[in-house]
């Protein structure tokens, strides 16, 4: 293996202090690196990267090469000191020392007129991260690339303040982790996993359920189940589907939506002798189970949501003069969506 005789100081300086980053020193392996590690160390207002390579950089494209293991760390680096500050800075200025023989002998600089900003800053960031869980994101791993991905994705829909970008954004966060945790491609198989874990861990979740336990049968009458029961559930063949689909919640406000919905399939159900079955599950005694709202919102209702967007199948939804329900919709899927990914990352929930 090739001797790393060049030593990178890499200081990212950022426009404001946050006192809760100044946790000291962190060390993480690089990729292709083998048992070498990089040392990260995080002050209030900056964080310094000291990283040592064989191979020497002249200028400033170990900042533009997306590929190389220095750029990668200081993506964890970023990440880490945003996911953890109160305020979002802006970066004011990036520096590079290159060290040989202990002597530096290369300076670069890029100064804040020259950086794309990874966080442009509408909003401060509400939620609070166990410190000690968040460094997976440091980690060469499946499991820290997921967090790595989620997180990105998850910041720039906090700091944003358009719910559109938000929702989007936030979606891919979720997406990714709940692909990870069931270790699959597939969009079903995953909803299926996260769904299962939510039901199994309602103390993981008291943020979420805070909010699930304030929704009323009126609240959730706001929402387009007629819509989602006409687009999911849109032939005969698709019947045993729906019963299936009703069967497996349990809570009293769902099964209130079920009684407003079920004349839209009604005639389905019955020529496929499913009707009483279903009629007889709505109709037991009322039982409230937050967690299943949670995973019927942010699951269900919300990729259904996902695909009439990404999908083109309405215009787009920003290309309007006034707002309107949906805009509320969006809002309530946001909060939604945006605390049970921090849970979820905050929580340690994720397959190891």
């Amino acid at each position: 293996m090739s001797k790393r005789y060049n030593h990178y100081h890499i200081k990212v300086d950022f426009s404001i202090s946050n006192k809760e980053c100044a946790i000291g020193n962190v060390y993480a392996k690089y990729l292709n690196g083998k048992d070498n590690e990089d040392s990260f160390h995080f002050f209030s207002k900056s964080f310094t990267l000291i990283a040592s390579r064989s191979k020497s950089y002249e200028d400033g494209t170990i900042l533009s090469n997306n590929g190389n293991s220095i750029n990668k760390q200081l993506l964890k680096g970023l990440l880490y000191y945003y996911s953890i500050a109160t305020s979002f800075p802006k970066i004011s200025k990036v520096s590079i020392i290159r060290k040989r023989a202990k002597s530096a002998d290369f300076n670069y600089t890029l100064d804040c007129a020259n950086i794309i900003q990874p966080i442009i800053p509408d909003n401060d960031n509400p939620y609070s991260f166990n410190k000690e869980v968040l460094k997976e994101i440091f980690n060469e791993s499946e499991r820290g690339d997921a967090y790595r991905i989620a997180l990105s994705y998850w910041l720039k829909g906090i700091a944003s303040s358009e719910r559109y970008y938000k929702f989007d954004h936030f979606w891919r966060a979720f997406n990714r982790l709940y692909l990870y945790h069931a270790n699959t491609e597939k969009d079903f198989d995953g909803m299926k996993h996260m769904r299962q874990c939510i039901i199994d861990n309602p103390r993981m979740f008291p943020l979420t359920l805070r909010m699930i336990n304030s929704y009323t049968p009126i609240d959730l009458r706001k929402f387009r189940w007629r819509s989602l029961i006409l687009n999911d559930y849109d032939t005969f063949k698709k019947t045993a589907a729906f019963k299936d689909f009703v069967l497996r919640y349990n809570d009293e406000r769902i099964m209130n939506l079920f009684k407003d919905v079920l004349p839209y399939r009604e005639e389905y159900l019955k020529n496929a002798n499913l009707y009483n079955d279903v009629v007889s599950h709505i109709n037991q005694a009322p039982i409230r189970k937050d967690c299943e709202l949670i995973t019927l919102l942010s699951i269900k209702y919300a990729y259904f949501v996902r695909n009439k967007i990404f999908h083109g199948e309405i215009p787009d939804s920003t290309f309007k003069i006034h707002d309107d329900y949906i805009d509320d919709e969006i809002d309530n899927l946001n909060g939604i969506l945006s605390t049970l990914i921090f849970e979820i990352i905050n929580g340690n929930l994720l397959r190891i």
